[in-house]
């Protein structure tokens, strides 16, 4: 009996100290667990306090680099931003910024191979492809510079992708020109046109660079577009007044240069082209002189009268130059029959009755004019301008 009694009492015993244990065991367990979940929230504060530092650290830097190349300080830049992408690697916008600030500081192989590298994460991108461009024309390839530049028009864009598009055209077009490809720049200028918005500004450029192009029509279209929106436009009356001159439409050219007259001397701003005293002059003397087709006739033959004695005396200070040098041109050989022959000297009833000896002295004028031009050089004063009725015989009819 005492023995089972005993055994109890053991028995619990040792269930009390496997109580214990198990009790020491879970504060324990619960006491690392504590500390563990502790350390992870220390460490986790202490990571995101280091992280939020980097980002600090990248933002201030950046910020460094930007100003540094706003300030024309492209070495200084470059330093700035490869700090900040040591705190942010891989940020694409920091990336972009070295590689500009690389290319401004002249490390243009440097910057090239950076945007390539740029370019082979992100082919389609605009911006990249647009600084391609610039890198292949500085370096002289032409072909990878067009390739790039159409890439760029193509690509995608962050914002107003349109506006951005336009813009590029309009780079690729002054490229073309610089490159003397005017066909080349005409087609881009006029598409970037397409998509115009009723930007005047970008019409007065618009027209600019296509006159460079030897586009008059359309360039005048365009200036003609922002005379109708600005009336008092000063530059593009007086770009228009040029070329519908070079043209030869002499009415509308004056008509124009007038008005380009009047609002220069009223602007205090804007100053006249050089040239523009003299085309307006030019082109009112051509409405006084030239025999325009649509003048009455008795008008028309006191002009053809006119512009045959100056002519006659062109031809005689060219033939006495040719005379003093020994040479004996056949072309001039030719005109001095024609100026001996009936032509020469017929009289105005003459030439009111009969048109065909009015086209005839007319001719006599014109072949003047164009051989003498060849032999003795360029004229000037109303030589100069029935030259210009020479080779663009259309004129007369306007």
């Amino acid at each position: 009996m005492s023995g089972v009694f005993a055994m109890t009492i053991e028995t619990d015993d040792l269930s009390i100290a496997r109580r214990k244990l198990i009790a020491h065991d879970a504060l324990t367990i619960a006491g690392l667990s504590l500390a563990t979940v502790v350390l992870f929230v220390v460490t986790l504060f202490l990571f995101r306090s280091f992280t939020t530092h980097r980002g600090e650290l990248a933002i201030r830097w950046s910020g460094r680099g930007r100003a540094a190349l706003a300030a024309g300080r492209p070495v200084e830049a470059i330093g700035a931003l490869r700090t900040a992408l040591s705190y942010a690697p891989a940020d694409r916008e920091y990336e972009l910024l070295l590689a500009e600030a690389l290319d401004k500081a002249g490390h243009t192989e440097e910057a090239y191979n950076y945007f390539l590298g740029l370019w082979a994460a992100q082919p389609g991108d605009g911006s990249i492809n647009l600084w391609l461009a610039r890198l292949e024309a500085k370096k002289g390839e032409r072909a990878a510079a067009i390739k790039y530049y159409r890439a760029s028009v193509y690509g995608t864009w962050n914002g107003d992708g349109a506006a951005r598009r336009r813009d590029v055209r309009l780079e690729l077009a002054r490229y073309l020109l610089d490159q003397h490809d005017s066909n080349g720049a005409r087609t881009e200028l006029l598409v970037a046109g397409g998509n115009n918005p009723n930007d005047h500004a970008l019409e007065m450029k618009l027209a600019g660079m296509l006159d460079e192009a030897d586009d008059r029509a359309d360039a005048l279209a365009y200036y003609r577009k922002a005379i109708a929106a600005e009336p008092k436009n000063a530059t593009a009356l007086a770009a228009a007044g040029r070329l519908e001159y070079e043209s030869g439409k002499f009415a509308a050219a004056h008509r124009l240069l007038e008005r380009a007259g009047r609002e220069f001397d009223a602007s205090k701003n804007e100053k006249a082209p050089d040239d523009l005293a003299g085309l307006l002059h030019d082109s009112e003397r051509m409405l006084e002189l030239a025999p325009f087709k649509k003048l009455p006739a008795r008008d028309r033959v006191a002009r053809i009268v006119a512009a045959r004695a100056i002519a006659r005396k062109r031809f005689e200070r060219c033939s006495l130059q040719v005379a003093q040098s020994g040479a004996s041109p056949s072309s001039l050989q030719i005109l001095s029959s024609a100026w001996t022959g009936k032509t020469a000297s017929v009289g105005a009833q003459a030439l009111l009755r009969d048109s065909d000896t009015q086209d005839a002295a007319e001719k006599l004028i014109f072949d003047t004019e164009l051989q003498t031009s060849q032999v003795c050089g360029a004229p000037s004063g109303d030589d100069a301008l029935l030259l210009l009725l020479a080779q663009s015989p259309a004129a007369l009819d306007e």
